[in-house]
């Protein structure tokens, strides 16, 4: 009986987290080298006719609510469809990253709003990314929102 009660307490106490022993926050360059960097190329710069540039161009959506729930929507609901960047045209099919944790999805949008656009406004926290999960825009919402937005 002593030992199921020592092999019990041995796996309860395994379970328990170490003291002082943080979650280590998401690295946000790295979850979009892993993830976006596939299409939007590394450092945001974007592919022709794939999809368009981030580096440099979502300034007029970061510094409004509005604007910030739409990059949050599409990261995690994706687009497709028509829309214009920089003067390019792109008809898209950006596949949803609902898969992605909150954190690493926050992570990803700090870095492109941060490091790829000089952001200096709040940062992408994990509330962020529930409210854009919770939020069912169809993509031609989300694209009529983008280009309301960049008016």
């Amino acid at each position: 009986m002593r030992a199921k009660f020592v092999a019990a307490l041995a796996g309860w106490l395994i379970t328990l987290p170490v003291v002082g022993a943080e979650a280590k926050p998401a690295d946000g360059q790295a979850v979009f080298d892993g993830t976006c960097a596939v299409c939007h190329q590394a450092g945001g710069k974007g592919m022709a006719g794939l999809a368009p540039p981030l580096a440099g161009t979502l300034g007029p959506l970061l510094t409004r609510k509005e604007g910030r729930s739409y990059i949050a929507q599409v990261l995690v609901h994706g687009l497709s469809g028509r829309i214009v960047a920089q003067g390019q045209t792109f008809n898209l099919a950006m596949p949803p990253q609902a898969a992605l944790s909150d954190a690493d999805l926050a992570a990803a949008a700090n870095y492109v709003a941060r490091e790829l656009n000089g952001s200096t406004g709040p940062a992408f926290v994990d509330a962020d990314i529930v409210a854009a999960r919770a939020a069912k825009l169809s993509h031609k919402e989300l694209r009529a929102l983008r280009e309301g937005l960049l008016q």
